[in-house]
């Protein structure tokens, strides 16, 4: 995007972390930004930190409720330009372990989420008939497999695939809107209290994407090694296909 000062944003999990840090990042480079998050007293305190008066409660497992404050967005600030996609959470256990209601409730958080918000935003965005952004914020989850953390991984994996795809799909629509997916490394955040990166050097790479139009953000070194073994792994077992 050639100017993002005055554009409009819309954050997920803005109470803290990475969702706080990005409200931040773009606040104080002009834009006017929507913070949401599942807990309302929270946000509302983040808001109050940094100086953004527009906060809305919302839990992103309900479509209807993320169309609605997507069109809030609209209906605030006349349009909606940029939005990032950050609410997450994360449990443990072996995969054949954890109980389907754990599984539904990490997929529905960190996968389908990001599917609502995309369905609900990129439309408003795409109205404005301006330059706009979308930011899915993935993990190192999405190009690496840990064990112990399969329902994470799998909506991981999901992000970055659908950020793939609908990035294609703009593109190939002649749409001026990018798309970016996010893969943190060693966060320093609720979730990763030993994390050694602070939330703040993630947003200032998301806001950086969101100017140069970058697909892929990474954060610092953690685990790309791994991701990058794993990579060449699946590209040299081209080499066991078997003739029919």
């Amino acid at each position: 995007m050639e100017r993002v000062e005055g554009r409009a944003a819309v954050v997920t999990g803005a109470a803290s972390g990475i969702g706080l840090a990005v409200s931040e990042a773009l606040a104080a480079a002009g834009l006017r930004v929507l913070m949401t998050d599942l807990d309302g007293e929270a946000l509302a305190q983040a808001a109050s930190s940094i100086g953004v008066a527009d906060a809305v409660p919302l839990d992103v497992r309900d479509p209807d409720a993320v169309s609605d404050v997507a069109q809030e967005v609209v209906d605030r600030f006349g349009g909606l330009h940029i939005a990032v996609n950050n609410a997450g959470i994360v449990n443990g256990g072996n995969s054949w372990e954890l109980s389907l209601e754990e599984w539904h409730r990490v997929l529905d958080v960190n996968l389908w989420g990001v599917i609502h918000g995309v369905h609900a935003f990129v439309p408003r965005i795409l109205a404005t008939g301006e330059e706009g952004h979308v930011v899915n914020v993935a993990s190192m989850a999405a190009v690496i497999a840990r064990p112990g953390i399969a329902p994470y991984t799998v909506a991981k994996h999901g992000v970055l695939g659908l950020s793939d795809v609908l990035r294609g799909e703009l593109e190939a629509a002649s749409a001026p809107v990018g798309v970016s997916v996010v893969m943190p490394g060693a966060i320093r955040t609720g979730m990763n209290p030993i994390g050694t990166v602070e939330p703040s050097a993630v947003a200032t790479n998301v806001l950086d994407a969101i100017r140069r139009g970058r697909p892929y953000v990474f954060t610092d070194d953690h685990s790309t090694e791994a991701a990058d073994t794993r990579l060449r792994q699946i590209i040299a077992s081209r080499a066991d296909v078997l003739p029919g």
